[in-house]
């Protein structure tokens, strides 16, 4: 049997056709001839996502998105269904739950499967439950927002203040302050001089520090001497000796002050004459008549003493 031309051009465009949709359909992650089971999952956002996007369980791929299919519902609201080929090979059960993720700042996004615990298993099918998992950049970003509001208010603040500082700092003002810091400047330029000669007074070993330091030592051998003799004589102190004579001084200083309470309260004949004025003019003038007649007896002696050696005289 014979075939035309025609028709022989006709298979071999034909076989080629069909090779192109077999090549696409393997370029685009399909099985041609696959067994593999079909699930669905709904979205408001499919952001990252597109056709032959990996799907994985537990970090490995296990199959891939097939489809991305747009929907409106009654309220005019658009939702995504995402078809899904997974291998059938993996089981799971039916409230498990499909999750949008991003892996890493750089790469896309992918869809994993999260494991339910239920003992219904999932049927080639069936929609299961999905929701998309926050990025780390979306989760930086919301922790940082605060600190940027606080961020924008310091800033706030702080063109406020600069703005006050330029109204109190006039032109005479900043010149006193840049004549502070060249005076703060040169103290410092001075303690650095004060330093370098420290350290070369040291480097060079100079005589006069080392009589200063000679000096010193023998000021502190001196101390040590008087403070070893001081232990020695506090040593040969009879303690016992020491606290009977103090408590002697004690006894002593106590008559002592009843002496001066009864001289104060004119008791006794010292009180007496302290405080008694009768009895002081009195013995005032016992004493002055005693000088008289000791004065007189001085002067006339014969007045008062008269003796013979031969005897008396009858005259």
């Amino acid at each position: 049997m014979k075939f035309s031309k025609e028709l022989k051009a006709g298979l071999i465009a034909v076989l080629a056709i069909l090779g192109f949709v077999f090549m696409y359909r393997f370029m685009s992650g399909k099985h041609i001839f696959s067994t593999d089971d079909v699930y669905y999952a709904k979205f408001d956002n499919v952001e990252g996502l597109s056709q032959s996007s990996p799907v994985s369980i537990n970090g490995m791929k296990v199959g891939q998105v097939e489809e991305i299919t747009p929907i409106t519902d009654k309220a005019n609201r658009l939702f995504f269904i995402l078809k899904l080929r997974i291998n059938d090979d993996f089981k799971f059960a039916r409230n498990s739950t499909v999750e949008v993720f991003e892996p890493g700042f750089m790469a896309g996004k992918e869809m994993r499967i999260n494991l339910g615990t239920g003992s219904l298993m999932a049927k080639d099918g069936d929609t299961l439950a999905g929701h998309i998992k926050s990025s780390a950049l979306n989760d930086l970003s919301t922790q940082l927002e605060p600190v940027k509001d606080q961020f924008q208010v310091v800033m706030a603040n702080l063109d406020s203040l600069l703005i006050s500082t330029n109204q109190v700092v006039d032109a005479r003002n900043r010149e006193e302050i840049r004549q502070l810091l060249q005076n703060m400047n040169r103290a410092v330029a001075s303690f650095e001089t004060a330093g370098s000669g420290a350290n070369t007074l040291f480097t060079n070993n100079d005589p006069r520090l080392q009589q200063v330091l000679d000096n010193a030592s023998l000021a502190t051998l001196s101390a040590r001497t008087a403070l070893d003799r001081y232990y020695r004589v506090a040593d040969e102190i009879d303690v016992q000796k020491l606290n009977r004579t103090i408590d002697q001084l004690s006894v002593t200083s106590e008559k002592l002050n009843n002496v001066v309470t009864n001289i104060q309260q004119g008791n006794g004949s010292l009180g007496k004459l302290a405080y008694d004025e009768e009895l002081y003019q009195n013995l005032n003038r016992t004493s002055n008549h005693l000088d008289s007649l000791i004065l007189d007896v001085k002067r006339n002696p014969k007045r008062y003493v008269n003796f013979s050696v031969f005897g008396k005289n009858s005259n």
